[in-house]
């Protein structure tokens, strides 16, 4: 749990803060933004599925733990000395492509220990998750103040910091000869596709899009559109994190009463209606009592859904996680560019509908695989 805790902090103290370097350490336009995070994304997508890969075919979990460091201590040390945007995507760029990796890369060795040792895997899944939420509600404010104190480069050399952190403790904790158990096959270059698993990714897929949308959408809607305080958008983050950080937790005891699906289309019904919610606030009070709803649903979602995903594929956990990593990063980067897109042409307002729609189709989506059930090990042996 605190290798995901500091390798999240890291990435929660760099990763927001990119878009307002390019802007503003580096003097680009706001637009060449889309060059930078145009390529990380595919980047760090492939990266996903090929440590997804190597770690079900027996590849030491240690190994690929200290490529993903190895690059974001380099990205972290070169942004120090970048001065120009040609050389943030020319190097930059595929650096983190490789560190986004290890967080996956924890995910699925949490489950094979856990596995290995008889460990409850959702608790599990639940607890690591807790850790991401708890990193990224520090990261990122950390991060922007020291910026406003010291500027980029101290800020720079501090996550540099977190990352030889990262790195000291995972060379001391994870056993180097530990790795997954499963053999390779013969023929597993032509293993069927795995549908079950993708449609379980794509679930997530809908509910990231909401989430994105909305914090994309947030601080200019609340403050431009309706006329709130300054502090608002900042207040509401705060109070859906607290809320979701509790629902993490209880969203694994929940999901052994009911069922991980059932949990999901919980958190499928409260995210349309938070954001509908959303979208007629006039006063500071219905954003805090929208945002609890919305910490509700994310945290039911963050509980439980890595395991969903997981459980769609047994005996491939690295395969599972890196579907579910990318659907987090895909996710991340459709809303991104579609808040863009919809705002332009109609308002904000209009986002936080569309919002609550990728949510809709994300429950219909649970409604119409009802007869989906997880596979077993045996059936993908």
């Amino acid at each position: 749990m605190l290798l995901q805790f500091i390798k999240s902090l890291g990435a929660s103290a760099l990763i927001p803060l990119m878009s307002f370097f390019i802007v503003e350490g580096l003097g680009s336009s706001p637009w060449q933004v889309g060059f930078y995070t145009g390529l990380v994304m595919p980047l760090t997508l492939i990266a996903n599925r090929w440590a997804g890969e190597r770690l079900d075919h027996g590849f030491p979990v240690k190994r690929l733990l200290l490529i993903s460091i190895t690059a974001f201590i380099v990205a972290t040390a070169l942004l120090t000395r970048v001065s120009g945007l040609m050389m943030l995507v020319l190097l930059i760029a595929p650096l983190m492509g490789l560190a986004n990796m290890g967080s996956g890369t924890i995910f699925t060795y949490a489950r094979l220990y856990a596995e290995r040792n008889d460990l409850d895997v959702a608790r599990i899944n639940s607890w690591l998750r807790m850790m991401v939420s708890l990193a990224w509600m520090i990261g990122p404010a950390a991060s922007f103040t020291l910026v406003s104190l010291v500027g980029f480069g101290p800020t720079f050399l501090s996550a540099c910091v977190v990352g030889l952190c990262f790195l000291g403790l995972t060379w001391r904790t994870v056993p180097a000869g530990f790795r997954s158990e499963r053999t390779q096959k013969r023929d597993a270059g032509k293993e069927p596709v795995n549908w079950r698993l993708l449609i379980a990714g794509l679930t997530c897929l809908g509910f990231i899009i909401t989430n994105t949308l909305f914090v994309s959408a947030m601080p200019l809607f609340f403050v431009k559109e309706i006329g709130l305080p300054g502090s608002t958008p900042g207040l509401s983050l705060s109070v859906k994190c607290v809320v979701e950080v509790f629902m993490i937790f209880w969203s694994v005891r929940l999901a052994e009463r009911i069922g991980i699906r059932q949990v999901l289309m919980i958190a499928a019904i409260l995210a349309p209606t938070s954001m509908i919610l959303f979208a007629q606030v006039t006063e500071f009070w219905h954003v805090m009592a929208a945002s609890v709803i919305e910490g509700t649903y994310y945290g039911l979602f963050a509980g439980v859904s890595i395991s969903f995903v997981q459980s769609f594929a047994p005996d491939r956990p690295g395969r599972a996680t890196a579907v579910y990593m990318n659907s987090l990063f895909l996710g991340g980067m459709i809303g991104s560019i579609s808040m863009g897109i919809i705002a332009s042409v109609t308002d904000f307002k209009t986002v936080l509908y569309v919002a609550a729609g990728s949510s809709v189709v994300a429950l219909l989506i649970l409604l119409a695989t009802l007869r989906l059930k997880p596979e077993t090990a045996q059936e993908t042996v």
